[in-house]
Order: structure tokens, then sequence, then C-alpha cells
């Protein structure tokens, strides 16, 4: 049977949560044979092993593949479902996470329909089963406040495309594009492009979401269909109270040079882009738990973007009040590592050791 989407789980001694991520694939209206899911396990110690290799024996659609060693990140796992996926459309699910009944059949009609290199749909954030909406680009957004959009929004079934990114580029830098989890790719742009996921580093999803929108054609935004559930885990939410390891920090800003230096290979300007992912970084320094030497090591590394870093920048998620403070202390952050590191130091006692 020809396969009409290839679904790609990464997972990590987390059998339990993956029986749950699957239960929904199985639950597709598109129909569960009609999908090819490969799960790649990176070298799990605990009964996921096992788990898997029932679900391949009793699922001709379902692969399992088993890496020799641990890789560290979702980066390699994803990589190599990749290359054994066999369907012209790859989509991805974190093994703790699910899709809605409809996530498949929407996303490959959609594809199709509009002969697109890519359709991205919005998702919820799931915490102790309490469902929220995340902040997404096309909210109470206002196309006429841009004169260079070139795209067509269908405001009755909200549906946004674009010829490519070109036709709007504000969207890179609105929220939604930087995951790859709620989208379908079609695989021959990946591997024409040779787009693959940064391994060994963080920021792997934005790494491969903007290189694949860079190069893509007729682009589809689902702004009124949630197709993704994403599920935070106590003790796992990356928000701001989260405390940072020097590692962490480390793989991050790795992460986020090898971003930066995409955008100049593809001679790509978006200062807003830029400036959204410099707070990034900048908040989990802030947050993070290092040394004084591995801090130097940051800010000589950071500067130059510090320098560039617009005092007018407007950030989406934050309100106007705490922008205007973010622009401040980064400005201040450009000009000597003497004050940055005291701030930091100050900030870090008051919020994350009290």
């Amino acid at each position: 049977m020809k396969y009409k989407v290839s679904v790609i789980i990464p997972t990590f001694n987390d059998g339990e949560h993956l029986l749950k991520s699957l239960e929904s694939i199985k639950n597709q209206t598109i129909g569960f044979d009609y999908i090819e899911t490969i799960i790649v396990d990176d070298c799990s110690n605990d009964n996921t092993k096992n788990i898997l290799k029932d679900l391949s024996s009793d699922f001709e659609n379902v692969k399992t593949i088993f890496l020799e060693s641990n890789s560290g990140s979702a980066s390699e796992p994803r990589n190599v479902g990749i290359q054994h996926s066999s369907s012209d459309y790859i989509m991805f699910l974190d093994s703790d996470d699910s899709y809605s009944p409809e996530m498949c059949e929407k996303m490959y009609d959609a594809i199709t329909k509009n002969d697109s290199d890519i359709v991205c749909c919005r998702f919820y954030k799931l915490k102790n089963d309490v469902k929220s909406v995340p902040y997404f680009f096309l909210d109470d957004f206002n196309f006429n406040n841009y004169s260079n959009f070139k795209g067509q929004y269908d405001e009755k079934d909200q549906i946004l495309y674009l010829k490519n990114i070109d036709d709007f580029p504000e969207i890179m830098s609105l929220g939604n594009p930087s995951m790859v989890w709620n989208k379908i790719f079609r695989k021959s742009v990946i591997l024409e492009r040779n787009i693959e996921f940064p391994k060994g580093n963080y920021y792997e999803d934005i790494y491969f979401s903007m290189k694949f929108l860079l190069h893509a054609k007729n682009i589809v935004f689902l702004n009124d269909f949630f197709g993704y559930n994403y599920v935070i885990r106590s003790g796992l939410d990356s928000s701001v109270s989260q405390n940072f390891s020097q590692s962490m920090l480390i793989k991050q800003l790795n992460g986020f040079k090898n971003i930066m230096d995409l955008f100049d290979e593809e001679n790509y300007h978006n200062d807003r882009l830029k400036s959204e992912l410099i707070v990034d970084m900048t908040k989990i320094y802030m947050f993070a738990d290092i040394e004084e030497k591995c801090q130097k090591n940051f800010l000589n590394t950071m500067k130059q973007y510090y320098k560039n870093y617009k005092i007018n920048t407007r950030i989406n998620t934050a309100g106007l009040v705490f922008n205007m403070v973010i622009n401040i202390f980064i400005k201040l952050f450009s000009l000597n590592n003497f004050i940055t590191i005291f701030i930091k130091k100050l900030f870090f006692k008051i919020n994350v050791v009290n």
C-alpha cells in the first residue's frame, strides 16, 4: 500500500506516553492504514524497546528503528526517520503529545489540494489536562498594516496562502513557524535542499522549519484548525521560570549561531525575527546557573548581536512596558560585560535563588 503520510516519532524512555500518542494516530479519520508510523528509539534503557517490538509485530504500518547510542536530542531520530520514510509527505509527533482525530486528513488534503510544499495549523497547550491557546500570528492581525503583504487571506475559512515567504516576510517572526510538529512537509523539498535537524544543539526545530520555509512554495496556514496537542509535563515547561543549566545554555547558544549562520548563507534579512531570538537567548542566560567564565564567553559571542539590536524592537509576546525594559537591558548588555554580569547575578538571586 502507498502511504499518504509518514509520521515520525522520536522516543527515549517514554513507552507509557508513547502508547497514548500512537492511539491518537490509530484514531485518525484519514484511516490508520494510510499512515506510515516510524518510531525511532534513542537508545532507551527502560521498557520502551519491548513496547516498540510488540508494536512493530502487531501493526504492519508501524516501523521501529533502534539507534545504537543515545544522541541526546530529537534531531538524530528525526533525521533517521526521514531517511526511512516511504511516503511523499512527512509529519512529526513527539512521544508525549497527540494529534486531534482530523489532523492527518486536514493536513494531507490541504497540501495536496493546493500543491503546497508545507501546511501549518494551530495547536493547544495541555497542562494537567487543561487546554490553552498559545499566541498565534494571525490572532487579531491586520494585514493592512503591512504594505509588503502579497499573499491571500481567506477570512471566511481563516486560511492564509503564500506563494513563498517573500509574500509575507513577517510571518517568520510571528510565532507558529518555528515548530515542526504542527506541520506537514513535502519530502522532496527536504531531500533536494538537504534539510536536516542539527545534531547536538538546541533550536533544532526552528532551524529545520526556517530552512524549509525559505525554500518552500505555496505555503498554507490553517488558522482555524487546532490539530496538535502539546502536553506540558510537570517540571518540563520551558517558561521563564525554568532554571537552565550551563550545558543547556551552551547548546542553546550553538543552536542560535546555527540559525544566524543560516540567514547569512541564504542572504535572508529579518531584523524582527533576529531580535526575538536574541531576546529568547537573553532570557535563557538570565535564568541559567552558570560560572562567570561561561558568562563571559556567552557575552563575547552575543556582543555583535546585542550591538545590532534595535532599541525600538517590538516583541509580540511581551507587554509594552516589559518590552521597553527588555530593550533597555539588551542595549546595556552591549556596552560592558561587568555591568551585564552584575545585573545577571542580581536578577538570578531575586528570581531564581529566592
